[in-house]
């Protein structure tokens, strides 16, 4: 099957209802009194999901054979597709199958722009009865807003995803609390100027018992430490064997083979 663009829509319909508590003035004598105020709004919007699809040269070849899932989330600001597509080639160069879906953008404002994980859990779902899959070797991977993607996406989809590849991303912690059995591999450029919420999250996710490794790289800021880790061969290797993620900060920048 040749590589395509699927499309994915989905609409929704949003209300919002507020409830105001009014307490009563200092000094009155009357009774509490309770007000209900009702706020309606109905959204109606359709998404559609244009996914790059990069299938593996021996796709073809074999016709029982199910292969890995890469999800490759890209960061915000203005999207060249062309670029894009020259970024993630380790990613293509690799025996699995990669998605690369591009967020749409909100009709709110740039500003609203954002990954959604219950829209690329459909996005997954989707691409999986289009393709041969191997539900059991499913990675994302993102950078910036999509490393943020990269983090919360598991913990929504818990069922979804093998490993992830955050680089360059954060998240609430909120979201880490009760977090699938996802292997996390963490990318951060020491000089990236927010160095220090990525820790701060690294640091959380390790309190909630995330299964998460951390790698800092000396000398690289925010569009340096994406470009190492998309060259690093080991982390694009490590996305398609069957080894967990035990390894030490020391392994990980000397580049040793990760501990079982």
């Amino acid at each position: 099957m040749p590589a395509s663009h699927p499309r994915f829509r989905r609409s929704k319909s949003i209300a919002i209802l507020l409830l105001a508590l009014v307490c009563p003035s200092v000094g009155r004598s009357s009774a509490s009194e309770h007000r209900e105020h009702v706020v309606e709004r109905t959204y109606s919007e359709t998404l559609r999901y244009r996914c790059l699809v990069n299938l593996p040269d021996d796709y073809e070849v074999d016709a029982e054979r199910h292969w890995p899932l890469i999800l490759f989330l890209h960061g915000g600001g203005a999207l060249n597709v062309e670029t894009l597509k020259e970024s993630i080639g380790g990613l293509t160069g690799l025996p699995a199958i990669v998605v690369t879906p591009i967020c749409p953008p909100s009709k709110y404002g740039e500003r609203y722009t954002n990954w959604d994980s219950m829209h690329l859990g459909e996005v997954v779902r989707e691409i999986g009865k289009e393709y041969r899959i191997d539900a059991k070797r499913r990675s994302v991977v993102g950078f910036s807003m999509g490393g943020s993607g990269a983090w919360e996406l598991p913990s929504y989809e818990n069922k979804l995803f093998a490993k992830s590849v955050v680089i360059a991303g954060l998240c609430h912690p909120w979201s880490l609390r009760h977090y699938s059995t996802t292997q996390v591999w963490v990318f951060v450029g020491a000089k990236d100027y927010m160095r220090k919420e990525q820790q701060e999250t690294v640091t959380s996710a390790k309190r909630f018992k995330v299964d998460v490794v951390e790698t800092v790289w000396e000398g690289e800021d925010h569009a340096g430490i994406f470009r190492r880790a998309m060259s690093y061969q080991r982390m694009l290797d490590w996305l398609v064997s069957d080894e967990d993620l035990r390894v030490s900060q020391h392994d990980a920048d000397a580049g040793t083979a990760p501990k079982r």
